[in-house]
């Protein structure tokens, strides 16, 4: 008995370290793409996502909105906490793209660009157009299939 469930408990690390993996690899790619660079400057409070980040080669996390590429938002209240923020960045064409962990918090606001969510066990990745293209952001072909004209 002792056996089988130190089996269980090795095998649950290591199915959550591929999960973990994976979104990583998910995350790193799509921000890349959005942003053109090669390394990208993440800012999200969730301490779930900050320690997936952590382990990035392409992402870089920092401790202030105002100073990242990206900022991902994982909940309502992070979200009206970001568009409370009067200026973001100093520079007006520097502004923090915004990027969503939530459906629902890519409809609430026109200023999320896109998301990467869980829907019925299915990995789903979302752009909005008109979002993309107001920050003059152009993906790939390999993209295109997620970007949708409107919710």
């Amino acid at each position: 008995m002792k056996k089988i469930l130190v089996l269980f408990i090795l095998t649950y690390g290591q199915l959550v370290a591929l999960d973990k993996e994976s979104t990583l690899k998910f995350y790193q790619h799509i921000f890349t793409a959005i942003t053109s660079a090669h390394s990208v400057l993440v800012y999200v409070e969730d301490p779930e996502y900050r320690e997936v980040f952590m382990h990035a080669d392409k992402i870089l996390l920092t401790k202030r909105m105002k100073d990242s590429d990206v900022i991902v938002l994982t909940s309502k209240a992070m979200l009206e906490k970001v568009l409370d923020q009067k200026e973001l960045h100093p520079q007006k064409d520097k502004k923090p793209l915004l990027f969503a962990t939530d459906y629902h918090i890519l409809k609430d606001s026109k200023e999320v660009i896109g998301a990467f969510y869980w829907k019925k066990g299915r990995a789903q990745l979302l752009f909005v157009r008109s979002r993309l293209k107001a920050y003059g952001i152009v993906l790939s072909s390999e993209y295109q299939k997620f970007i949708i004209d409107e919710l």
